[in-house]
């Protein structure tokens, strides 16, 4: 091979490889957002998942008690007086809730969070196919839980006392469109009872709900 034919070639290479990257990049800039936008769907479904589980294992075992988190006062005429919150014992709940949402992301896998390049280019023919997509949290970056109450009425002369929790957690996930937070908010009613009588105005605790 002459000197002129390798430089051919080289010339053919090096243009071939730039038009290779070319169409790799143009690609790759099309896709990312659809993929940007599945990445947070997805990883917002597996973090409300979490959450739920949280919640869920939390009521299975029995310590979301409405006794134990509310004390409801009454006088010696059996009317309810007054309503006291357990502060300890929510600000309990809520460092238990949290850890175990952190610990439930912090332990996804690969395989759970990974998106089929099929379900990018031309969902309608290849969704859920083709090579995988890999995502990971790298870190839970934030995670919070509020307590609030609400009364509703729930027939003749009974109010209904609900006690809910509101999570809110942000993830920070790392893939090849780049590394961002996707933030999950989720509200839970994690105990109620009903109160018969008139619902007092007197409510110890309340507006300290963590």
């Amino acid at each position: 091979m002459t000197l002129a034919q390798r430089n051919r070639f080289r010339l053919i290479f090096a243009v071939g490889l730039i038009i290779i990257v070319g169409i790799t990049m143009a690609i790759r800039i099309a896709i990312a957002p659809m993929t940007e936008q599945m990445i947070r769907t997805q990883v917002g479904n597996q973090a409300s998942d979490a959450i739920n589980a949280a919640i869920a294992d939390r009521i299975a075992a029995g310590d979301f008690d409405y006794n134990k988190m509310v004390t409801v006062e009454k006088n010696a005429a059996g009317t309810v007086s007054a309503i006291r919150t357990n502060i300890a014992e929510l600000n309990r709940l809520k460092t238990g809730v949290l850890e175990q949402i952190d610990t439930r992301l912090e332990s996804l896998s690969l395989e759970q969070l990974s998106i089929p390049i099929g379900s990018i280019v031309l969902p309608e023919l290849f969704s859920g196919k083709g090579p995988e997509i890999p995502v990971q949290i790298m870190a839970v970056r934030s995670s919070d839980a509020l307590f609030h109450n609400s009364f509703s009425d729930a027939g003749i002369n009974q109010t209904l006392h609900s006690i809910s929790i509101d999570i809110s957690v942000t993830v920070t996930v790392m893939s090849w469109t780049g590394t961002y937070d996707v933030s999950v908010d989720s509200s839970v009613v994690a105990a109620e009872t009903v109160i018969v009588g008139t619902v007092p105005t007197t409510y110890f605790g309340m507006e300290e709900l963590p």
